[in-house]
């Protein structure tokens, strides 16, 4: 499904409608929305009907969250964690296996988290996670960058999108990111590419459903 925000101009020339996946950034412009599926209108709400929306009803119809402080607050906390700031692996904020694509394991990392991008993969905060690994000296896996998974695993059971996320990875953090060297702002160097993970409950239909999902296919 997709979401459509329609603003309301002065004159009957000046109505627009804005296109966009990422709803939190319609918040306060759009006057309606206008949901689709399959390129047809499946539901029309007033914007305030729309944002009054529970997270799970919004996850559940294939949508983005509108509302980011509750994922800001958390990135802020798990930033600012012990194994943040100290850079330690001994409470690594994650661990990855990873494996090549004829499954054979290729290594397993602990990862803490270095810092946070404010704007980066999807225009989200953007955690910037580390291995401090010595075998991964060489790993195009030491750095990765990933999103706060969406939607929750609850709105799966009730119809939605399994919970996935975005991210990106390389052996230094200089191939992924630039920055700024006036203001110290990052960006990232490549937005558009990224790889796609997802929760492992569901069937291969569900997981193709982030996909379809992604680029407003049937």
């Amino acid at each position: 499904m997709a979401a459509c925000g329609l603003r309301a101009g002065r004159g009957r020339h000046d109505d627009a409608a804005l296109f966009h996946h990422r709803l939190a950034w319609l918040n306060g412009v759009a006057g309606r929305y206008v949901v689709f599926d399959g390129g047809h209108i499946v539901q029309d709400y007033e914007a305030d009907d729309f944002l009054s929306l529970s997270p799970g009803c919004v996850a559940a119809m294939g949508l983005r969250a509108f509302d980011l402080e509750p994922y800001r607050h958390r990135i802020a906390a798990l930033a600012s964690s012990p194994a943040a700031e100290s850079g330690s692996t001994d409470n690594a904020s994650l661990a990855i296996e990873w494996f090549a694509e004829d499954d054979t394991s290729l290594d397993t990392y602990e990862y803490t988290i270095d810092h946070v991008i404010e704007h980066g993969l999807e225009g989200a905060p953007t955690f910037v996670f580390r291995t401090a690994d010595p075998a991964a000296e060489d790993s195009p896996f030491r750095w990765l960058l990933a999103i706060n998974p969406l939607p929750s695993r609850k709105a799966f059971a009730e119809g939605g999108l399994l919970s996935h996320l975005h991210f990106q990875y390389a052996n230094d953090l200089h191939t992924l990111v630039a920055t700024d060297e006036a203001t110290g702002a990052e960006t990232l160097r490549n937005p558009r590419w990224y790889a796609a993970m997802c929760s492992n409950e569901g069937t291969v239909e569900d997981r193709c459903a982030i996909i379809r999902a992604l680029h407003h296919l049937q």
